[in-house]
């Protein structure tokens, strides 16, 4: 039967789900108010600011941003990196992280310090600077945008965490059977990973899709410059903005320069926000699958 709360319970539980209330609508009224702002006429905003109920609405924002050829060079260069640069990054992490949590590696202790170094010490942007564009030469290159962020630390030793918790008699099992060390790992190590593999990997992939940085650091070339420094230089750029609108734009009179920032920002993020629901089961239980062993 059903216990009866007591008073001190019900208080909390009253608290706790208004403060949660407060928590989601401080976190959902900047979205709604730059999706507002992506509709409202350029002429309001100059006077009247970002408001949640404007008096006019318009699509001259989406209208411009749709017909520059800018966002949609950013777009195919975001998503090449992020394609190429998350499966390449999960595979060589998942191969990493399964060799680090074999006992049978004899080099287990020293890859453990030198990936476990990373997130503790930098040499710092000078000195990365140099490596990368003067030793490597990778400045200007799509690759850039792609290797400087192929393997991260932190997302290794989840992934290290996970492939504990797989019983070694599966291995065993495998290598009676005569499976050498890759068959092992692509036939009985990555089916049963799948929950932390699609964590890992969109973690990479909101790390590569959301990257500017990389490309401020590395890259000139405009025909190779990603959304998200594309989105930056507008923000921070108020000619910026007004280059995304193409010439043959059929928009008002006034250009929709603060309306652009807006209609920039939801189609930046929008993939993004479509992209997670569908990966949420897998990321919630491969963030906890790993977490205790027994």
């Amino acid at each position: 039967m059903r216990q009866k709360q007591s008073a001190a319970d019900r208080t909390f539980t009253v608290f706790a789900h208004t403060f949660i209330l407060l928590f989601t609508l401080f976190c959902v009224f900047p979205f709604l108010l730059m999706i507002i702002g992506s509709f409202t006429d350029e002429g309001e905003l100059i006077a009247h600011g970002y408001t949640l109920f404007p008096q006019t609405l318009s699509l001259d924002a989406y209208k411009a941003v749709l017909q520059s050829d800018v966002l949609f060079n950013g777009y195919s260069v975001t998503i090449f990196i992020t394609v190429v640069g998350a499966l390449t990054a999960l595979c060589i992490s998942a191969m990493l992280g399964y060799s680090l949590a074999n006992k049978r590696n004899v080099l287990q202790t020293p890859f453990l310090f030198f990936c476990y170094l990373p997130m503790l010490f930098s040499g710092g942007i000078i000195p990365f600077y140099i490596v990368v564009s003067q030793w490597l030469h990778l400045q200007n290159t799509i690759w850039v945008l792609i290797l400087t962020m192929l393997c991260q630390p932190f997302l290794v030793f989840l992934l290290v965490s996970f492939f504990r918790t797989i019983p070694e008699e599966l291995e065993e099992a495998a290598r009676i059977d005569g499976a050498n060390e890759m068959r092992v790992f692509f036939q009985i190590m990555i089916p049963i990973s799948k929950p932390i593999l699609a964590s890992v990997g969109l973690f990479y992939a909101l790390s590569y899709w959301n990257d500017w940085f990389m490309g401020l650091m590395f890259v000139d070339n405009e025909k190779l410059f990603p959304l998200q420094l594309i989105l930056r230089r507008m923000v921070s750029n108020m000619e910026a903005a007004k280059n995304l609108i193409p010439a043959s734009a059929a928009i008002a009179v006034t250009p929709p320069t603060y309306g652009v920032r807006m209609a920039t920002t939801v189609l930046t993020i929008g993939p993004i926000v479509l992209l997670y629901p569908l990966l949420q089961k897998y990321f919630v239980k491969g963030l906890t699958v790993g977490a205790v062993k027994g």
